[in-house]
């Protein structure tokens, strides 16, 4: 029975993203003559320190959703912490993801950097996208994930949201807690997921390390 769990846990983090040894990827999309400033992003996944108890430090390669949702909400947040956040005003984006000790466990990061005011407006439609994202499906039963009615605990206020969604990916039983913030020009999305249930302490901790550590964009 071991030897099935492992192979399924393999199976799924190769589906979702959470092995190889891709870096950290970085876009700048800023004109120019605004390159130096849009590089700061990716300063800080880069140097992640003071992750939860059982995240490999190590940045490996974005975060690769498990299947497309039907849904458009799902789709908004699924592409967010993917690295393909809103685009409206972006200066900058970086994406990751961290490998935690469970099995399948990962920790998907995304920061988008904007000009103005505009990361206010995008968290405002993201928090919206979590409300709405009641289901997230692939078109199958083995691609299903359904949002749980509580709010995920330890994760709320006006500048951050989170969700859980429980239900199956290739057809075995996975969890996903889906996080989205803002830490002044700066929007974060997380994705903590896998197949052992995932802490909602431990992605509460998460968004906390990354609101701060994020926050020094703007010092």
């Amino acid at each position: 029975m071991r030897i099935v769990h492992t192979a399924v846990a393999g199976c799924l983090v190769m589906v979702t993203g959470a092995c190889g040894t891709g870096e950290v990827t970085y876009a700048a999309v800023r004109a120019p003559g605004k390159a130096a400033d849009a590089n700061r992003p990716r300063t800080v996944l880069g140097k992640m320190d003071g992750l939860p108890e059982g995240f490999f430090s190590h940045a490996r390669a974005p975060w690769r959703p498990p299947f497309r949702p039907r849904a458009r909400a799902c789709r908004l947040l699924f592409d967010a912490a993917a690295g393909r956040p809103p685009r409206e005003g972006l200066s900058g984006t970086t994406a990751a993801t961290y490998q935690g000790a469970h099995a399948g466990e990962l920790a998907g990061v995304a920061v988008a950097v904007y000009d103005g005011g505009e990361a206010a407006g995008h968290l405002a439609a993201l928090r919206d996208a979590l409300s709405h994202c009641a289901t997230a499906d692939g078109g199958t039963p083995y691609d299903r994930l359904a949002a749980a009615r509580a709010p995920l605990p330890g994760v709320g206020g006006p500048d951050a949201a989170g969700r859980a969604l429980s239900g199956r990916v290739g057809g075995y039983p996975y969890r996903m807690h889906v996080v989205v913030a803002r830490s002044g020009h700066a929007l974060i999305a997380l994705v903590h997921a896998g197949l052992t249930p995932p802490d909602p302490a431990r992605t509460a901790e998460l968004a906390r390390l990354l609101v701060r550590e994020v926050g020094t964009l703007d010092a």
